[in-house]
């Protein structure tokens, strides 16, 4: 199922063709993974990925949960860590 997320991930870099072009410093701006990777709002990033001027995304996908990393002020994915499901726990509020 990690094929999935890969998928969807290909899939927006290839809808922001031309934003890339644009820019090929930033590999995934944020609005292009905004409008293509069904993705939830965190609202702060997980402690060990905490970093100054930096907002996380999480992506679930069957088993497997993706935090995406992108800078405030470029927009751009910074850094992104997958968990297997014996990884994290997922706590609703």
């Amino acid at each position: 199922m990690k094929h999935a997320l890969t998928a969807a991930i290909a899939a927006a870099l290839a809808l922001g063709g031309t934003a890339l072009a644009q820019d090929k410093k930033c590999a995934l701006p944020y609005d292009i993974f905004e409008a293509s990777v069904p993705h939830t709002d965190l609202e702060e990033c997980p402690a060990k990925l905490k970093a100054k001027g930096r907002f996380c995304r999480l992506a679930v996908v069957a088993e497997v949960a993706t935090v995406f990393i992108f800078d405030e002020e470029s927009g751009c994915l910074v850094q992104s860590l997958s968990f297997e499901e014996d990884q994290f726990k997922i706590t609703l509020q």
